[in-house]
């Protein structure tokens, strides 16, 4: 059984939620250990794709004004609000994820465990391309949350979280969320634009669940699912 470390973060700004992230993908590549790392936001925040431009999409001076943060992920993709979340990342090798060496890219074992997550919370969780308006809902979006990519997992035909990848060679890198709920009154006011019907295809836990466990719980059920997919073992870390 394969060892991973297990980083879990206290709640940090964008910035260095980011930062850290990054660390464990370099870091990986000099010593091939798998990592886990589950993190929380101290502030909102919109982090946005590596290749993105922001101006477009967020009212940079409000956020100023009202404290909200803004960070460049590693990873592309479109922009993401966070806040009331549960996040993780975690970098390691196809053969650690059961993903062939024959398969450019298998997200249907890379996200096998969120699958398992949702699972264990007494939900009925299924990938984006299995849904009826997969073709309608794929069509891109500047806001990561509002399109669905294949993989992308539904909760009674309605999107939740979203995930974003790093490879090359020696290495995948993936991280995504978990909202617990969504401010979209919030959210809104610190875009310039978003689709009027966003809140209507996407989902949090306080929409599916009567109670939502405690956010260490969560982490715990995250952990074991992951566990259990990949058939690893976590021994706990921690890093600057």
């Amino acid at each position: 059984m394969k060892e991973f470390k297990l980083i879990r973060s206290k709640a940090s700004s964008a910035r260095n939620n980011m930062a850290l992230d990054e660390n464990i993908y370099y870091q990986y590549l000099k010593d091939g250990v798998g990592v886990l790392r589950l993190y929380r936001w101290e502030k909102p925040s919109f982090t946005y794709g590596f290749s993105q431009d922001p101006v477009n999409q967020i009212d940079l001076a409000l956020c100023a004004e009202n404290g909200v943060q803004i960070a460049k992920r590693i990873t592309g993709g479109g922009i993401l609000f966070h806040h009331d979340e549960i996040t993780y990342s975690f970098v390691c090798n196809k053969s650690d994820i059961k993903e062939p060496e024959s398969v450019f890219v298998s997200y249907r074992n890379i996200c096998a465990f969120l699958l398992k997550f949702y699972q264990s919370l007494g939900l009925k969780p299924l990938f984006a391309l299995e849904s009826e308006n997969f073709k309608i809902r794929s069509l891109p979006s500047q806001f990561c949350s509002a399109a669905y990519e294949k993989y992308d997992i539904l909760l009674r035909a309605k999107k939740i979280g979203g995930n974003a990848q790093k490879r090359n060679r020696q290495a995948i890198f993936q991280h995504g969320s978990i909202p617990c709920s969504i401010d979209w009154d919030f959210m809104a006011r610190h875009l310039k634009s978003l689709p009027t019907d966003t809140a209507d295809h996407i989902t949090s836990l306080s929409a599916e669940l009567k109670v939502i466990p405690e956010k260490d719980l969560l982490e715990e059920k995250l952990i074991e699912a992951f566990e259990s997919s990949f058939g690893v073992r976590f021994y706990e870390t921690c890093m600057a």
